[in-house]
């Protein structure tokens, strides 16, 4: 019962504040580097800016169904996320002292780009579907 509880409370220290918002600003700066990349090889003038442009593009054309389920378009996006923290929890669960710092410094990050990666390719492929099919005239 007391894993619940920890479960579903906030965190309660300042380092755990710094660990969260640390991922989700890698998992940010990774979707960013991906976007520009893209900007760049594509030949825009300004691939930083374009990069930048695309954060909270998001499609209105979401089903309930889908937000419900985080809006994951795609098994892989699922899968990456659950394998993910199945990982880390592993590490943290088999690991101890030095070493699983050192492993979760190392894994964490490098979970979180490959997300980003998933996530930036799975909204190309979308936003190519929605640009090739034929809107209807009014």
């Amino acid at each position: 019962m007391r894993a619940m509880a920890l479960a579903r409370s906030l965190p309660d220290s300042s380092t755990e504040w710094w660990i969260f918002l640390g991922a989700l600003a890698c998992y940010l700066l990774g979707w960013l580097f991906f976007a520009w990349r893209q900007a760049k090889s594509e030949g825009r003038r300004r691939p930083a800016r374009a990069a930048l442009d695309e954060i909270g593009n998001d499609d209105p054309e979401v089903s309930p169904a889908q937000a419900a389920t985080w809006g994951y378009n795609s098994w892989r996006q699922f899968v990456g996320l659950v394998v993910g923290a199945m990982v880390v929890a592993a590490i943290a669960a088999l690991t101890d002292g030095a070493l699983r710092v050192a492993l979760l410094w190392v894994v964490a990050p490098v979970l979180l780009i490959a997300l980003a990666y998933v996530d930036f390719r799975e909204a190309r492929k979308a936003a190519a579907k929605k640009s090739r099919t034929p809107r209807a005239r009014t």
